[in-house]
C-alpha cells in the first residue's frame, strides 16, 4: 500500500515522528483537511502559515528580550 503525503513528510523530517505527526495534524485540522486528502498545494499553504507562525514567535521573543 502506498504511503500518503502526510506520512512521507513526517518520515522525511528525520525528527521523532510523534511530535511531528501531532503538529502536522494540528495544521491539517486548522486548514480543514486530513491525511487522506492532503495535496501538495495544501501542504505548501500549511507550511507558509507554519513558518509565519514561527517567525512571529521568534520576533515576539526578541522583543521581550530587548525590552
Amino acid at each position: 500500500m502506498e504511503k500518503g503525503l502526510a506520512q512521507v513528510v513526517v518520515e522525511a523530517t528525520g525528527l521523532p515522528e510523534s511530535p511531528v505527526a501531532n503538529e502536522l495534524q494540528r495544521l491539517m485540522s486548522a486548514h480543514g483537511t486530513n491525511a487522506d486528502e492532503l495535496t501538495i498545494d495544501q501542504l505548501r499553504e500549511m507550511m507558509v502559515d507554519y513558518l509565519n507562525e514561527v517567525f512571529l514567535e521568534l520576533a515576539s521573543e526578541d522583543e521581550i528580550k530587548s525590552a
